[in-house]
């Protein structure tokens, strides 16, 4: 979980400092690039949180005891840690 403003705002200068001959704007590369960067980002919480359930499970505990409030605050630190 990176610094989603930080990435948007790179894809974003990217696309405003590199008009085309005619002064357009490469939109379509933007959203491609932002699609990716969404993509990216929602495979590895998705990644995080299976093995979240699978080590509560080994652990015989179980994760609907979990406040996603935890869960959440748990990913945000995990996921940022390895950046």
């Amino acid at each position: 979980m990176s610094d989603d403003r930080t990435e948007i705002c790179k894809i974003i200068s990217e696309m405003l400092d590199n008009p085309d001959d005619l002064g357009i704007y490469s939109t379509d590369e933007a959203y491609s690039k932002l699609e990716a960067y969404v993509g990216r980002v929602r495979a590895e919480a998705i990644g995080w949180m299976y093995a979240e359930a699978c080590n509560t499970l080994d652990l015989g505990g179980d994760l609907r005891l979990v406040g996603v409030e935890d869960i959440y605050s748990r990913a945000k630190v995990e996921l940022t840690a390895k950046e």
